[in-house]
């Protein structure tokens, strides 16, 4: 499919744009980029364990201790015990951690609102009805969890 090979190439370069454009940081912080995608994680998942943290930013454990325990201590996410088994804990963020994220996702949004207004209104309304798309199908296939190729969108 020549859409695909072409969305295949673009992609990456339009995260890439992204990502250089959103290293203008909401706040005067030290905070990497890796930082704030872990941030954002949690805010989406709400907790998580280190271990699935590390999975979903493809981290060593090692170096994900490390980048937690730095959030930590600049008081951005927190471990809290497991009801059910007080022996495993969860990461979540603060308050701080919290307002972080939503700057970050208030300056995302004024950044998206810059690029849509080069669209009419119904372009826009098809470009996000179209992420729409695209996002129920990550949920139906359960590709924001798992692992999948995408021959699982075929059946």
């Amino acid at each position: 499919m020549k859409e695909a090979h072409k969305l295949a190439e673009l992609a990456p370069k339009i995260m890439n744009a992204f990502h250089d454009l959103g290293r203008q940081h909401p706040e005067k912080s030290k905070l990497s980029m890796r930082q704030y995608q872990a941030m954002i994680i949690l805010h989406a998942s709400n907790t998580l364990s280190l271990s699935q943290l590390c999975k979903k930013l493809a981290l060593a454990p090692s170096t994900g201790t490390e980048l937690v325990n730095r959030l930590i201590n600049l008081g951005y996410l927190e471990k809290k015990p497991e009801p059910a088994d007080q022996r495993q804990v969860k990461l979540c963020l603060t308050k701080k951690g919290e307002k972080v994220v939503s700057k970050r996702r208030k300056v995302l949004s004024e950044m998206i609102t810059r690029f849509l207004s080069a669209f009419s209104e119904e372009d826009r309304t098809l470009f996000v009805d179209y992420f729409e798309k695209i996002w129920d199908l990550i949920v139906k296939y359960d590709l924001h969890t798992k692992k999948h190729g995408p021959k699982h969108l075929n059946k």
